[in-house]
C-alpha cells in the first residue's frame, strides 16, 4: 500500500497611523527599537513554509501513482491550511519515481523544470491534477504531460520548460538525490510516504493515506507540543 504526511509557517505584523493636529503636541520620548531580525528565506523550489519551523515534514511522491493523486488532492490542502501557512512546519516533496510507472519520471522533470522557472507548485498540482489524461493508468493515456502544462503556464515560461526537460541532465541529479534519500536514508517502501523530522530524528510514516486527517492532526499536535 502507499504512505504520507506533512506541515508549515506563519508571521504577524501591527503597526499605528498617528493622525494630524491643529496644535503642537508634546513629543513622546524617543525609545531604541530592538533591531529586527531578517526572516529566514527558502532556496529550493521543493520547500515551502516557515524554513525555522520546529518541525519539517517531507513527502515522497510518485506522479503517476494514483495514491499520491489523492493525497495533494484531499491530504494537502487541509494540511497546509492547519501547518505550512501558519508557519508550524516546513514541507519539503521529494521526487521518488517507480520504476513500474513509466512517465513518472519525465513527469519529475516537467514539474522540477518548471520549478527552476518559478512555477513550481502550479506543475504539480496540473500534474497530478491531469493525471487520469496522460498517466499509464488513466484511461487516455497519452503520456502528454507537456500539453497538460502549457494549460496553466504562461507561453514563455512553458517554452522555457521544454528546453530545459529537453536539454538540462541537472534535473535528473534533482530527481537522483531524492531517490537516494528515498532508498539509502528513510529506506522509503512506496507512495506517497511521508518522514517527519523533529529534533534530528525522522520517523518514516506510511500508510498515511488510510489514517483519517483527524488522527493525523493529533500525532502532529502532540509532536509541536513537545
Amino acid at each position: 500500500m502507499r504512505s504520507l504526511l506533512l506541515i508549515v509557517p506563519a508571521c504577524i505584523l501591527s503597526g499605528f497611523l498617528l493622525m494630524g493636529q491643529t496644535a503642537p503636541a508634546p513629543k513622546a520620548p524617543v525609545t531604541a527599537k530592538a533591531p529586527v531580525k531578517a526572516a529566514a528565506l527558502l532556496t529550493n523550489y521543493k520547500e515551502s513554509g516557515s524554513p525555522t519551523a520546529p518541525i519539517t515534514i517531507e513527502a515522497y511522491t510518485d506522479y503517476e501513482c494514483p495514491h499520491c493523486a489523492l493525497f495533494f488532492k484531499n491530504f494537502m490542502p487541509q494540511f497546509t491550511a492547519d501547518y505550512i501557512a501558519t508557519g508550524k512546519v516546513k514541507f519539503v516533496h521529494r521526487d521518488f519515481p517507480l520504476p513500474m510507472h513509466p512517465h513518472a519520471q519525465l513527469a519529475a522533470r516537467f514539474a522540477d523544470a518548471a520549478g527552476e522557472v518559478g512555477f513550481y507548485a502550479i506543475a504539480v498540482d496540473q500534474i497530478f491534477k491531469t493525471q487520469d489524461d496522460w498517466s499509464v493508468n488513466g484511461p487516455k493515456n497519452t503520456g502528454d504531460i507537456d500539453g497538460e502544462l502549457a494549460k496553466v503556464l504562461p507561453p514563455g515560461a512553458m517554452q522555457k520548460v521544454r528546453e530545459l526537460v529537453k536539454s538540462d541532465s541537472h534535473l535528473d541529479d534533482t530527481i537522483k538525490k531524492d531517490v537516494d534519500m528515498a532508498m539509502n536514508v528513510d529506506h522509503v517502501p512506496s507512495t506517497p510516504t511521508i518522514v517527519v523530522v523533529a529534533k534530528g530524528k525522522r520517523d518514516v510514516v506510511s500508510s498515511i493515506m488510510q489514517m483519517p486527517y483527524s488522527i493525523f492532526k493529533k500525532y502532529l499536535d502532540q509532536k509541536l507540543a513537545e
